[in-house]
């Protein structure tokens, strides 16, 4: 920190008025000071007394020669101590005698006539410089010059008041009205093309624009059903949303006190994973931590430096970083700023050497949102009907309703072959002991004739006859293999005259 800062925090916390001296010792000892250099008593007095000598926001007084007391503590102030405070102790080297000639002009050496031709060249560029053409500033984009304007206020405004205060705040340049009001209406053309809600509200009889903050960012998804796809639109407001919450964040930033902005990176820091956070040198305008952080597999180091001015992040500043990352022995560098980054600064954080990670502007507000610190976040409920799920059930059906019907076929085919089976198993079976008819066709014959030939009784079913038939084919082969029956005596006849060559 400065010496102003080190020693508000010395007579802080020692609570009594301290001399010069003491106060420059004491911040040494705690290592307040970012920058102590080769006389820091000296520096250290002239910094209070310049700040004892305001009118008005010094919180410093002088109540005796070079002793300093804080405001605070209602300690009378010496107004003669205050005129000799800061004084130069008068040279001692002033009454010694004049000094030679050579010791007032030395030789020139080598170094000295070097050093004197880049002074002299130095100073022809810059009287070159001075005669050319100034270079044009670069503006930032007129859409969100507008909407930094007419978000600050309530009222709408016309164009040619938008680029007058505009051109107050050093944000525009020679810029028209009518250029300006073209570009707010393109850029609404352009929201509205792509599906997302138009930011700027014209009002065609008076001129006026003015900001849509009635309706929600989220209400370009509730459209006219067909008009636009209500998942599309939903994202493009989330979308908007983002933006619009990144810019409040931006503006938020640069209200904050330098204290308040480092301990807020630090939390963030710390809800994405980053640990081990040690302070390894503080600058006026700037703080380096070291830190560790799991990257997959690996452990890696990195050197962040937080810059606590809104200023835009160039190659210079991305240069002194990158030696820093070399001193620190980090792997990887950091940089996190609420400024814009120049196109030079890009260039050189993935030039050669370190890669510096840049988290600046809307990057750093986009990360704050990634950490949710310092944020209350609202999650809403969105309900989109699934097409692909409906179509999936549909095949599910189709294939249920097959697999059924391959069941029922399969059922049928069943209970017909248990039907032929059960019929089979019906029919009377010969027994073991009774003689079987079709082994016999000679008594089989003659039961026909006692009978009065071939009867039927009751139905024959296709089954029996099928049976019948085979049992008669199979007795058939039965009387060709087996030898004649020989005749009952009732029925013996004398035989013929040839009977005996038979």
């Amino acid at each position: 920190m400065t010496f102003y800062e080190a020693a508000l925090r010395v007579l802080e916390g020692v609570g009594h008025p301290l001399h010069n001296t003491e106060i420059t010792q004491q911040s040494i000892s705690q290592n307040l000071l970012s920058h102590v250099g080769k006389t820091p008593d000296q520096t250290m007095l002239s910094r209070l007394a310049a700040i004892a000598r305001r009118t008005r926001d010094r919180r410093i007084v002088v109540t005796a020669k070079d002793t300093f007391a804080l405001a605070e503590w209602s300690v009378p102030e010496d107004p003669e101590a205050l005129a000799q405070t800061g004084i130069a102790e008068p040279n001692p080297e002033e009454d010694l005698p004049p000094l030679r000639m050579t010791e007032r002009h030395p030789e020139p050496r080598n170094d000295n006539i070097r050093t004197l031709g880049r002074t002299e060249r130095k100073r022809k560029d810059r009287e070159e410089d001075d005669t050319r053409a100034p270079r044009k500033r670069r503006f930032p984009p007129m859409t969100e010059v507008a909407f930094d304007i007419l978000s600050e206020t309530s009222d709408p405004l016309t164009a040619a008041e938008i680029v007058e205060r505009a051109q107050a705040k050093g944000l525009a340049g020679d810029l028209g009205a009518e250029r300006l009001a073209q570009a707010l209406l393109d850029d609404n053309h352009r929201r509205a093309d792509s599906g997302r809600r138009a930011v700027f509200v014209h009002a065609t009889e008076t001129g006026h624009f003015s900001i849509d903050r009635e309706a929600p960012p989220l209400a370009a998804a509730v459209e006219a059903e067909g008009s636009v796809d209500s998942s599309f639109a939903l994202k493009a407001a989330v979308r908007d949303a983002r933006h619009a919450f990144a810019k409040s964040v931006l503006r938020r930033f640069s209200t904050l006190e330098a204290g308040t902005f480092e301990k807020t990176i630090v939390k963030m820091l710390l809800a994405l994973g980053f640990r081990e956070l040690k302070v390894a040198k503080r600058f006026s305008s700037a703080i380096v931590y070291t830190s560790r952080k799991r990257e997959g597999s690996l452990d890696v180091r990195y050197a962040i430096r937080i810059v606590l001015a809104s200023g835009a992040v160039d190659r210079k500043a991305v240069q002194e970083f990158r030696r820093d990352i070399a001193h620190r022995g980090s792997q990887m560098g950091l940089m996190i700023s609420a400024g814009e980054v120049r196109g030079d600064g890009r260039a050189e954080a993935v030039g050669a050497g370190s890669i510096v990670w840049l988290w600046c502007a809307e990057a750093l507000a986009e990360k704050l949102l990634e950490s949710q610190v310092g944020l209350k976040v609202t999650y809403l409920e969105s309900f989109d009907l699934d097409e692909a799920f409906f179509e999936r059930m549909a095949q599910e059906a189709a294939d249920a309703q097959q697999r059924r019907e391959e069941r029922t076929r399969e059922r049928n085919q069943t209970v017909d072959s248990s039907e032929v089976l059960a019929a089979v198993e019906t029919m009377p079976q010969p027994s073991e002991s009774a003689p079987s008819l079709a082994s016999d066709p000679e008594r089989k014959r003659r039961r026909r004739r006692r009978r009065g030939g071939r009867k039927l009784i009751g139905p024959v079913t296709e089954a029996q006859a099928n049976a019948n038939a085979s049992s008669a084919a199979s007795s058939v082969n039965e009387s060709d293999s087996e030898p004649a029956l020989e005749p009952n005596d009732d029925e013996k006849t004398d035989p013929g005259p040839g009977a005996s060559e038979a």
